[in-house]
C-alpha cells in the first residue's frame, strides 16, 4: 500500500518516509484488499505528532501518536493501526457460525470418528 506523505512545521524527509512506508507494509498483510493511505507529520512546539489514516472497501482506520520522537510516534501509530486492522480482519473472516463449516464439524468429530453435536441447553 502507497502512502501519502503531508509535512507540517517539518522539513520533508524521505527517510522518514521510506520508515514509516516500511513499518506499513509489515501490517499491510492484515488488509485483505489494498487500500489508500496519508500520513500527516507535524510538530507542536517540542512534541512530534503523526496521524495515519487508510481508507479499504470495507473500512476506514485512523490513528495518531504523539512523543518527543519522531520514529517513536510513527511505531505507536503502526502498533495501533495494526490493532485495529487485525480485529476488522478477524471480524470479517469469522463472520459465520464457525461450527457450520467444514473444519467446524471436522473439529466436533470424535476418537471413533462419530459425530458428536454440541447441543444447545435449554433455558
Amino acid at each position: 500500500m502507497k502512502l501519502k506523505h503531508t509535512f507540517r512545521h517539518l522539513d520533508v524527509s524521505s527517510s522518514l518516509s521510506d520508515y514509516s512506508q516500511l513499518r506499513i507494509l509489515e501490517i499491510s498483510r492484515f488488509l485483505l484488499k489494498d487500500g489508500q493511505g496519508s500520513a500527516h507529520y507535524s510538530k507542536n512546539q517540542h512534541h512530534f505528532c503523526v496521524e495515519i489514516t487508510i481508507n479499504t472497501p470495507h473500512k476506514y482506520f485512523k490513528a495518531s501518536a504523539e512523543s518527543d520522537d519522531i520514529y517513536a510516534a510513527v511505531d505507536e501509530v503502526v502498533a495501533k493501526l495494526g490493532r485495529q486492522l487485525l480485529k476488522t480482519k478477524k471480524a470479517i473472516k469469522n463472520h459465520k457460525r464457525p461450527e457450520l463449516s467444514r473444519r467446524g464439524r471436522l473439529n466436533q468429530l470424535n476418537g471413533q470418528l462419530e459425530f458428536a453435536p454440541r447441543l444447545k441447553k435449554a433455558a
